[in-house]
Parts: C-alpha cells; structure tokens; sequence
C-alpha cells in the first residue's frame, strides 16, 4: 500500500512539472499592479477644469468656482463698476416701482441660473445659480453648481449664505423665472426662501420699453451685441441647449468624458457672463432716469430710442422731457411706423395739457409727412374743431377726409367699427349744421 501511494505521489509530481509548475519562490516574478498609480486627467474633472473647489455645508458637498474682475472690466463702452454711480431714484424711474426709491446698487445681487428645463415647474432644477456681488473693491461671480439632485439642498443653503450679503437683486426676466422657480426649490426642501425680502428690479421689462420700437429681439444676448457692442467668445454655449448638457453630463458621472466636461465648462461660461453684462447693461438703463431726465445723452443714440424713451418720461408723468424727446426724435430721420408713434404720443401729450393749437399742428403734420390709411388724426381734428372751436363745417370736413381714408383700410372688423363710428360723427354734424 506505502508503495502504491508513493507511486501515486511520483506521478502527480510529475504532472505539475509538465504544467511548469515548480517548488519554493524561485523563478515567479514580482506580480504587476493592474492599476498604476496616475494623476487625475484634468480633462475629466470638471472642477479642475473651471477652477471650482468642493465646498461642504450642514445639507452636503457642492462645487463653487468664483471669479473676480476689476471695476473698470469694459463691455462694450460700458465698465462694470458703473454702476456703482447710478442712483436709487433712477433705480426707481426705470424699474417703474417706488420701493425701488432704497435700492443700493453697492449691495445687490445679480442672479442668473441655469436650469433642467424652462417650464419652471416642481419638475424642473436649477442646476447652477450665479450670484454676481460688489465685494473687495472689484466685481465678482460666485457659481454654484450641483452635480447631481443630491446636491441641491447644498446648493440652496451656499445660494442663501450669497443673497445675504445684499439688500437686493438684480436679474433679467427674473420676476417671471428666476426667482418663481427658486422659491419652488426653497419650498420644496423646507427651506425659506432668501429671495422673499429683496428688493427686486428685473431687466427685461425695462430693455423692452427702451429698445422694442429698434432692435428685433431684447433677449439679453442679442442686447450684448447691439446695444454694449460685446461679443461673446466661441466658447459659449445658446441656453437652449443647456439643459440637454447637464443631462449628458449627469448620466456620465460614473464615467465622465472630455467632451462632456468641455460642454459643462462652456456652460459655465455662458452664465458667467450674464451675470458680468448685467452690471452695464442696468448702468445704461438706468442712465436716462437721472435727475429726473435731466441726462446728456450720446450723440450717436438712435432717433427710436428717443421715440422710446420720450414714453418712458410720459409715463412717469415727466411730460417736459418727455416732449422733448418726442420732438428730438422728430427731428431726424425716422421709418414712417416710428414718425407715427412719435407723432401720435406727442399730439397726446400736448392735448393732455390742453396745449391744443400746438396739438393740432402735430396732427397736421402727421397727415402730410406719414403715408399710409390712419384715421387718427382726421378724427382728432374733427373733434377738436367741433367741441374746442365750435366750427362745424371745419369738423365735417375732416370727417370726411377720415371717411375716405378708412375706406382704404383692409377689410375686417376694425375697418367696419372705424366706418360705423366716422358715419355716427358725420350724421350727428349734417343734423347740427341743419339746425
């Protein structure tokens, strides 16, 4: 039995020599690490990338990139610290809102975010909230970004610790957007909100007045170009596309790539800059409001924004200058749809102040210098010689003319509510001048 067993054991050893299997450690090498030890590739670390640090608060980590500029950082013919000279009344002026009277540029916040999509509802993230805020003698840019929803109470809590600092908030379409969908994230986490005490003044309702009648758009890219004269670098990013970006970014979180991180980056420089152009484009805003109008405007201003901005003084009730932007306007060159604008706003204002020979002058000049069938000022006329000069052959005859020249109007309901009411008016003065 010993021998058989041994035999056995010979043959065994036998076979594992065959495998090349050999006795003590001699011959087996050292074994190799299957991950060497690297540096991180900066490409695939988004923080690296933008110069943003991970920040933990009491609700978790978030990211936060900071970036500072001088006050004399230009944008277009516009410095950023402008703004810093623009008082609170014309803070008030141009954001139609008396509460504005204690706005302190010095202390506010210019807010933009970044958001999963546009609806604005429970659904929808800000994903990055930029937080712009005079500080240290310079301009500067706080982002705050979470990586995924995980982060967001983080992102909230770093938000509030910003808005702060300031006694108020400056964004653009804000009132409609920004600040609605912060105060659902706020309210969804069962936080307050920060935003709930500021004094608000949102851009976009004040470009629109100052710059529709010239320019196509007044969304704030297109006013960089055509209002600041800046341009953006290719490394923006359209905010349509946005959203699309961080969804791409956070399903490759586990594992990341350059091209992603590249589009997260540009993302990042999108918002950073409009929270940098906000500051000289409310500087140029506010500008005309100062001292009640009284304001040295460019040479080169465009004769529509003088149409515009001679509304702008008639609704706050400054009639003076209002008039004489109207009549600045009127003295240059202006497309027929904008004389008639300009025109029809100061005949208004004129008879407002029962100013109407002055009045009656406009609406003389509207009809022989603005083409086109507008029965405004035929019925104007017509009034006035009926009821302020009591000359009723007068006051037929320009209803006349007003007759003829709705007739020219395409047809539809205002052309036939037009008629109706010129035939009401050129009957009642027949049976007058019959008496």
């Amino acid at each position: 039995m010993e021998g058989e067993e041994a035999a056995s054991a010979a043959e065994r050893l036998r076979r594992l020599q065959q495998l090349g299997v050999r006795r003590g450690r001699a011959g087996i090498a050292a074994p190799v690490d299957p991950l060497p030890s690297t540096q991180p590739d900066p490409s695939l670390d988004l923080a690296a990338r933008i110069g943003a640090q991970e920040i933990w608060t009491p609700a978790g980590p978030c990211l936060l990139a900071t970036t500072r500029y001088p006050l004399d950082e230009a944008r277009g013919g516009w410095a950023v610290g402008a703004l810093l000279g623009v008082s609170s009344a014309a803070a008030a002026a141009c954001g139609r809102d008396a509460r504005l009277a204690e706005f302190d540029f010095g202390r506010a916040a210019f807010l933009d975010t970044e958001t999963t999509g546009l609806s604005g509802g429970a659904g929808t993230f800000a994903f990055m909230v930029g937080v712009g805020l005079f500080e240290d003698g310079g301009y500067a840019v706080h982002q705050v970004f979470m990586r995924s929803p995980a982060e967001e109470r983080a992102l909230l809590h770093v938000v509030g610790e910003l808005l702060a600092r300031g006694t108020g908030l400056v964004t653009f379409n804000g009132r409609s957007f920004d600040a609605p969908l912060l105060n659902t994230r706020y309210a969804l986490q069962r936080q307050p909100s920060p935003l709930a005490d500021l004094l608000h003044l949102d851009l976009l309702p004040a470009a629109r007045q100052r710059w529709r009648l010239r320019l196509p758009s007044c969304a704030l890219g297109a006013l960089e170009k055509d209002v600041l004269g800046f341009q953006r670098t290719q490394e923006d990013v359209p905010g349509w596309l946005i959203p699309s970006i961080y969804q791409e970014y956070a399903r490759s979180l586990s594992r990341p790539r350059p091209e992603v991180i590249d589009d997260m980056a540009r993302v990042f420089y999108h918002n950073r800059e409009d929270i940098v152009n906000m500051a000289p484009l409310a500087a140029m805003l506010c500008a005309p409001f100062e001292q009640a109008g009284a304001w040295t405007p460019e040479p080169s201003l465009p004769p529509a924004d003088w149409v515009s901005l001679g509304r702008c003084y008639e609704e706050l009730d400054w009639l003076e200058v209002g008039e004489a932007a109207y009549r600045r306007a009127l003295g240059a060159a202006l497309p027929a749809e904008l004389r008639r604008v300009a025109l029809q706003r100061l005949g208004w204002l004129l008879k407002r102040q029962e100013r109407r020979a002055e009045a009656v002058a406009v609406w003389h000049d509207w009809i022989t210098s603005v083409p086109g069938p507008d029965v405004t000022p035929y019925e104007e006329l017509a009034k006035h010689h009926e009821w302020q000069e009591v000359d009723l052959a007068a006051a037929r005859k320009w209803t006349l003319w007003g007759l003829h020249t709705a007739r020219q109007l395409p047809p539809g309901p205002a052309r036939e509510e037009t008629l109706s009411s010129l035939q009401h008016r050129l009957e009642r003065l027949e049976r007058k001048l019959a008496e």
